[in-house]
């Protein structure tokens, strides 16, 4: 199914990385931007953690389990919302996008400014692989909804949007599984890798782990959304050409 959807995901993607790259460039060119986009106490926080040598103590703070249930939560909220702003024609999903994209530009440049760039990488994309990547293909989903508002094609509208909420929802329900596990590596995972970088030295989780959780996550989302849709259309499974009926078939088993 999701086959059909993939020049919606290019679409998703390709405006997710232009609105990093504008938090990246807008903080490259005013500092104070950064700020304005994450606030001055989790900016002051995180200085005061690097001044210390513990630049990522905010990750080590609170209970394990407390912050699984929290951070996956909060991860399943924002892509609900995600889905939900198909309704709005996809202006809310692109404002999800919008503000989600330009938090994450700003947060990275402010690492990469303070020399703990590749750190950075090693520590918060253990779960960040996951969970940004899930938050773009929740935006697919709100974009699924609102194309089949927009463009119904040879079908009526209300035919079209029954047929897209149908495949968003299936979209939105497949990547509760993976906000879980992004939540079980930020609150488990992160929580040791961090420990790696205090001053006491703490060994935590080595940088070899952490790459191979992140490459892992990377290529899992890659062939799962991307690689296996491909390979199942070319191999004749289809969905039901009326549009409603979304059971899928083998041809010439």
């Amino acid at each position: 199914m999701f086959k059909r959807y993939h020049p919606i995901f290019l679409f998703t993607t390709v405006a997710f990385i232009l609105f990093v790259a504008i938090g990246v460039f807008s903080s490259l060119e005013n500092p104070d931007f950064i700020r304005g986009v994450l606030g001055n106490g989790y900016v002051d926080m995180t200085e005061e953690n690097i001044e210390k040598g513990d630049p990522f103590g905010v990750y080590k703070d609170g209970n394990p389990f407390s912050m699984f249930v929290w951070i996956g939560f909060n991860n399943i909220s924002v892509a609900f919302k995600a889905f939900v702003g198909g309704f709005t024609l996809g202006l809310f999903t692109m404002y999800i996008m919008w503000s989600n994209g330009l938090m994450l530009g700003t947060f990275q440049y402010m690492f990469f400014a303070k020399g703990l760039g590749t750190k950075s990488v090693l520590v918060i994309w253990i779960h960040g692989t996951l969970e940004i990547s899930a938050i773009v293909i929740a935006a697919t989903a709100g974009f699924i909804l609102a194309s089949g508002i927009l463009f119904p094609g040879t079908y009526s509208r209300k035919v079209s949007f029954k047929r897209n909420a149908k495949d968003a929802a299936k979209v939105l329900i497949s990547l509760v599984p993976v906000f879980i596990v992004a939540a079980f590596f930020e609150s488990y995972v992160t929580h040791l890798m961090s420990q790696t970088y205090d001053k006491a030295n703490n060994p935590g989780l080595p940088s070899w782990a952490s790459i191979s959780i992140l490459v892992v996550s990377f290529l899992f989302i890659i062939w799962y959304f991307v690689i296996l849709p491909i390979r199942l259309h070319k191999k004749g499974y289809y969905i039901q050409p009326d549009g409603i009926i979304n059971r899928v078939k083998k041809e010439n088993a």
